[in-house]
């Protein structure tokens, strides 16, 4: 089940990991390390190892139409915008009516649902989607906008 809202919100329904990526992301100073990523050109941060890892993004929301249902086995995402707003959509693994080809380095697989869900997260908000939530980030809401996001990836347990 997807969770989203404030980082206060999130961190009421986190484990200890959740809350070693909170507070990753409430005590360091965002602004600086996003001086160091361009647009397209992430920048990885290791918080514990390969057990939590953050990934800066700065990149140009896309249409809709662009829109592809990822998944992930092995992490739970911790998706924060630090500026800008996105639409994210979102859909059970009980709605996958085919799965993608799953890489296992990239902990990733591109899927298809039947129908879908979608929340906005606007700077100061964030989401938390386990393996059972494929979802399509990085969509626009009314025009493309650039966004500074960090997705912080926390190993299953």
């Amino acid at each position: 089940m997807a969770i989203f809202g404030t980082l206060a919100t999130l961190s009421k329904q986190s484990s200890a990991n959740f809350h070693k990526a909170l507070n990753y992301l409430e005590n360091n100073n965002l602004n600086d390390i996003f001086k160091k990523v361009s647009i397209n050109d992430p920048l990885e941060v290791e918080i514990d190892g390969r057990r939590i890892f953050a990934i800066f993004q700065t990149y140009e929301t896309k249409a809709i139409s662009e829109a592809k249902m990822e998944g992930h086995k092995k992490y739970i995402d911790l998706q924060y915008i630090h500026k800008g707003v996105e639409q994210i959509l979102v859909a059970p693994t009980s709605r996958m009516v085919k799965e993608g080809n799953y890489d296992q380095d990239k902990d990733l697989h591109f899927s298809k649902v039947a129908d879908y869900s979608n929340f906005r997260l606007t700077a100061g908000m964030g989401c938390i989607l386990y393996p059972d939530d494929l979802h399509a980030p990085c969509i626009s809401i009314d025009a493309p906008s650039v966004v500074q996001k960090i997705v912080v990836k926390i190993a299953i347990d």
